[in-house]
């Protein structure tokens, strides 16, 4: 399979911890003008404003947590994680219990690919918030690129719950099934993604490999046949479906490549005005 390159969006990516408003208590007016006004500027991605902006709410209202989270995703949206990771730290230290604060770190540090300290932070999300899918997702992805399957799967299945047909979820879970052998389970999730979206020739050409790892040379064959009619020089499915006749031929297999991680990112979605909170909404 080939190494499944994908990048993090530019853009403010918010997850459970979109940008939130401190109360707009009397005491509290100007930290809370400076958080909206930074919100206003995060959602038009103008992050260096929205950076200044939340930089004054933290000064004026040193004690809630929300402007240092705000603060943090404004560093994340402009690429500035070590900034983030230090602006997400002050909101635990502001409010040890924050669910954002460790969510929002955790991903940062998966990220930057310290993908133990970000199992950490989302171990303390989920103690908070047991049930939070996004939590569980990002972990997942942390297990996965940790190599550790069968941590991943589990997190995948709760997600999965949320999001019975979500593909970029199968395809994860496949994979980690895939890398625990447990071959059957992989084709299962494929079958679904294939299902749900039958021209996309990369669930047939995953599922051949893994009829092949099975031995079941026929089906993977015909998953070849069928990227190569949607796709006829796809140099993949031709490479493969020769060796898998070659094999189906001799009746014993030739050695094939370990199944390998890639390094697949999980979407976060991008701040919408449905996900900010009203002023005033505490």
């Amino acid at each position: 399979m080939k190494k499944l390159k994908r990048s993090f969006s530019v853009g403010l990516l918010l997850v459970a911890a979109a940008l939130l408003l401190p109360s707009a208590r009397a005491d509290k007016a100007e930290a809370y003008k400076y958080g909206k006004e930074g919100i206003e500027a995060a959602k038009n991605k103008e992050w260096d404003k929205a950076i200044d902006l939340f930089q004054k709410a933290v000064k004026a209202d040193p004690k809630e947590a929300n402007n240092y989270n705000n603060l943090g995703l404004a560093y994340k949206g402009a690429n500035k994680l070590d900034d983030a990771i230090k602006a997400f730290s002050d909101a635990i230290d502001a409010e040890s219990g924050n669910f954002a604060a460790y969510l929002n770190r955790g991903i940062a540090y998966s990220t930057q690919g310290n993908y133990e300290k970000s199992i950490d932070d989302l171990d303390r999300a989920l103690k908070i918030q047991p049930d939070n899918v996004s939590a569980h997702r990002f972990r997942a992805f942390a297990h996965l690129q940790h190599k550790d399957y069968a941590k991943a799967v589990e997190d995948y299945n709760v997600v999965l719950k949320e999001t019975e047909n979500d593909a970029e979820i199968l395809d994860r879970r496949a994979f980690a099934f895939w890398n625990l052998k447990e071959y059957d389970k992989a084709i299962a999730d494929y079958t679904k993604i294939i299902k749900a979206k039958p021209n996309d020739k990369d669930g047939y050409l995953h599922r051949s490999y893994v009829y092949e790892l099975k031995g079941d040379y026929a089906k993977g064959i015909a998953d070849c046949d069928k990227v190569l009619s949607l796709d006829p020089k796809n140099e993949d499915a031709i490479n493969r479906k020769a060796r898998l006749e070659y094999q189906q031929k001799q009746g014993r297999a030739t050695p094939t490549p370990t199944a390998r991680p890639r390094r697949t990112l999980p979407p976060e979605p991008e701040a919408t005005p449905r996900k900010m909170r009203a002023p005033g909404g505490g």
